[in-house]
C-alpha cells in the first residue's frame, strides 16, 4: 500500500513538470514568434537556457509536447563535476569582483554565460541546488507575510492589473553616513515590480521635490515613462500638510508628463514592500558591503550597483505606447485604511486633508480613492476576491489656487 501511495505521487510529480515544461515552451515560442523577440533577450528574460530557447523556436506551429531528453520526467540529471567546479570557480569570482554585487543562482548562469558562451549552462534550480550541495548558499530569511495585507483587502490586483499600464515605484531611502563627515547622504529608488523587472539607486541632495522631480525626468529619459508612479506620502511628494485638496508639485509634474500618481497608506511601510525590498537589496548588497571613504567612491560604484542589477534581472526597454495628449485623463490615485469615527460610529479616510465618511463595515479595510481631475468627482474603490467596485462617488473640487496653476493639464 505504502509503495502504491509513494507511485501515485510520482506520477503526479511528473505530470505537473511536463505541463510546466510545455507551459515553458509556448510562451518561448510565442514571444520569438508573435511578440519578436530575440533568442537572447528571450533566454535572459525567462531565465531559460539558449538550448531550451534554441529548441523551440524552430517553427511556429512545431509540436511542443514532444520530450527526446532520454531520461524520465521529474528525475534530477547528473552533472559531472567539471560543471560543479566551474559553478564553484565563477561563485568565488562572484564574491570577489568588486563590480560584482549578485552572487545567487541567476548572477552565476549570467557570467556564466559569458565565461563559457559556448556551453550551456545547467537550469537555474539545478544551479541552485549544487551551489546548496556545495555549502556556498545562505539561507535567506522569510519576507514578511502578506496575509494581514489580502485579509485587509489591499488593493493589489486593481493597481497591478485592473488600472492597466506600467508602475513604476519610487522611494527616499534612509539618511546614510560616512566615515569622517557629518552631513548625512541622501538616495533615490525606482523599481518596477512587474516584467521587464529594475532597480535603480541615485544619490540626492536632499529629500526634496526638486529632487524628486529631477532624478524621476532623467529616469524616463534612460529607461522608460510609466502609466502610472507608486509614491510615498512623504510632504516632498503629496505636498502640503495643511492645505485642503492642493496639487502638489510632484503631482503636477507627473500628470503634465502623462503619469498618474499613486500615494502609499501613510505609516504602513508593508504596502509598499517592493519599494521597500528594494531599499533592503540596497542596504544589504550595497551600502553595508562598502566601507565608503568618499562621495567620489559612493557615486562610481553606485553605478557600478545599478549596471549589475540591471544585469541580473536582464531589463530591456519595452515599447511604449503613446498616448494622444486629449485621451489621458489626468487621475490622482491615494490608498487608505478606513479608521473608526467614534462619535459618528463610522468609517472615515483623510484624503489630503479632506475627511471623507464610509460605512463602519469597512473600517480597518484598505480603499483606493480615485480623484478624477476633469470631473472633480472623487470615486472610491474597494477590492475583494480581485475584483473592484466603486462603493463612494462625491464632488472634490481642487483647491482654486491649485486650479490656476495646473490649466494646461486639466484641457
Amino acid at each position: 500500500m505504502v509503495k502504491k501511495c509513494k507511485d501515485k505521487f510520482k506520477d503526479k510529480g511528473d505530470i505537473n513538470g511536463q505541463k510546466k515544461s510545455i507551459k515553458e515552451r509556448r510562451r518561448v515560442n510565442q514571444l520569438y514568434f508573435d511578440k519578436n523577440l530575440s533568442k537572447r533577450a528571450i533566454f535572459r528574460k525567462e531565465r531559460l537556457s539558449r538550448g531550451f530557447v534554441d529548441n523551440w523556436t524552430q517553427s511556429p506551429d512545431q509540436d511542443l509536447t514532444k520530450d527526446d531528453r532520454g531520461r524520465k520526467k521529474g528525475r534530477r540529471m547528473k552533472w559531472d563535476k567539471s560543471t560543479e567546479r566551474r559553478i564553484k570557480k565563477i561563485r568565488k569570482h562572484l564574491e570577489e569582483e568588486t563590480k560584482e554585487f549578485y552572487t545567487g543562482a541567476t548572477a552565476v548562469d549570467l557570467e556564466w554565460r559569458r565565461k563559457y558562451p559556448e556551453i550551456d549552462p545547467p537550469p537555474l534550480r539545478t544551479i541552485g541546488q549544487i551551489m546548496s550541495d556545495l555549502g556556498l548558499t545562505k539561507e535567506n530569511k522569510r519576507g514578511r507575510n502578506k496575509g494581514a495585507a489580502k485579509y485587509l483587502c489591499y488593493p493589489e490586483h486593481t493597481i497591478y492589473s485592473l488600472l492597466g499600464g506600467r508602475v513604476l515605484e519610487s522611494d527616499f531611502i534612509g539618511k546614510k553616513y560616512i566615515t569622517g563627515r557629518s552631513e548625512p547622504l541622501n538616495f533615490i529608488g525606482f523599481s518596477f515590480k512587474k516584467e521587464p523587472k529594475i532597480r535603480y539607486f541615485k544619490r540626492i541632495e536632499s529629500q526634496r521635490a526638486d529632487d524628486f522631480i529631477a532624478q524621476s525626468k532623467h529616469f524616463f529619459k534612460e529607461f522608460e515613462k510609466p502609466y502610472y508612479m507608486k509614491v510615498d506620502n512623504d510632504p516632498a511628494t503629496i505636498g502640503s500638510g495643511s492645505g485642503k485638496r492642493n496639487i502638489s508639485k510632484v503631482m503636477k509634474f507627473l500628470l503634465e508628463n502623462q503619469v498618474n500618481p499613486i500615494f502609499t497608506v501613510p505609516k504602513r511601510p508593508f504596502t509598499q514592500a517592493s519599494i521597500e525590498g528594494n531599499n533592503s537589496v540596497f542596504s544589504r548588497k550595497f551600502w553595508n558591503r562598502i566601507e565608503f571613504k568618499s562621495i567620489e567612491e559612493v557615486d562610481e560604484k553606485i553605478e557600478w550597483f545599478n549596471k549589475s542589477s540591471i544585469e541580473y534581472l536582464g531589463y530591456y526597454r519595452p515599447k511604449e505606447k503613446k498616448i494622444k495628449k486629449e485621451e489621458f485623463i489626468p487621475k490622482i490615485y491615494l490608498i487608505r485604511q478606513v479608521e473608526e469615527d467614534k462619535e459618528k460610529k463610522e468609517g472615515f479616510i483623510n484624503v489630503l486633508n479632506e475627511i471623507i465618511h464610509l460605512p463602519k463595515s469597512y473600517i480597518k479595510y484598505y480603499v483606493l480613492a480615485e480623484w478624477n481631475l476633469k470631473e472633480e468627482r472623487i470615486y472610491i474603490r474597494f477590492e475583494k476576491e480581485k475584483e473592484s467596485e466603486i462603493i463612494k462617488n462625491i464632488s472634490f473640487k481642487i483647491n482654486p489656487s491649485s486650479k490656476e496653476k495646473c490649466q494646461e493639464i486639466l484641457k
